[in-house]
């Protein structure tokens, strides 16, 4: 049984071969510079996702994590030179408020340290008539209101906001941020449920 095969075959000059067949390399995946472009993401884009996968985004780590952000985020907006200067504050509060309760302890001894005095009666005022002056001239003299101090914030209330304000901060972060000891922090934390 012999059959016979009948082959055809196209046959192309070189200037008609570009023509008719595509010379271009499609089907390898490799995508033009202006292809990767149109699909990188927006800043809008990227902060939507941002959002999307806040919580799933580790919280420290050499990468990949919130760590690494504002690290790397700090050094492109000089962060560290106001976070230097709040640390210089922290500290200048920390030595003013040791100072102030050496001041009250010094006051307490030295109110502690004064006799009492014997009752004095109080000098009776013979009463006077009013003296009425003619055409008087009064002036009014304003005295600007001191301003109210500021309302201080027990510890106890500042930790408290603090885990209301940063759920998922460990406790050497929120110690170091309230100036705090890592104890009393947890003890606020049990008593609170925190």
């Amino acid at each position: 049984m012999s059959n016979n095969i009948k082959l055809n075959k196209d046959v192309f000059n070189k200037n008609s071969y570009t023509k008719v067949i595509d010379t271009k390399f499609k089907e390898l995946g490799v995508k033009t510079v202006e292809e990767q472009i149109q699909e990188q993401p927006s800043v809008q884009e990227f902060f939507n996702m941002y959002n999307e996968l806040f919580f799933q985004i580790n919280e420290l780590g050499p990468t990949n994590s919130h760590e690494f952000l504002v690290k790397t985020s700090g050094e492109y907006i000089n962060f560290s030179a106001e976070n230097d200067i709040i640390l210089l504050l922290q500290a200048e509060i920390a030595t003013l408020r040791e100072q102030l309760l050496e001041a009250q302890k010094q006051s307490a001894d030295f109110v502690s340290s004064i006799p009492e005095l014997p009752d004095i009666p109080e000098p009776e005022i013979p009463e006077s008539e009013p003296i009425e002056i003619p055409n008087p001239v009064v002036e009014t003299i304003t005295q600007p209101q001191p301003a109210a101090p500021p309302k201080t914030i027990s510890n106890k209330q500042r930790v408290i906001d603090d885990f209301k304000k940063y759920p998922k901060s460990t406790k050497n972060k929120r110690a170091a941020r309230l100036n705090l000891s890592k104890s009393f922090i947890k003890k606020i934390k049990k008593e609170n449920n925190l």
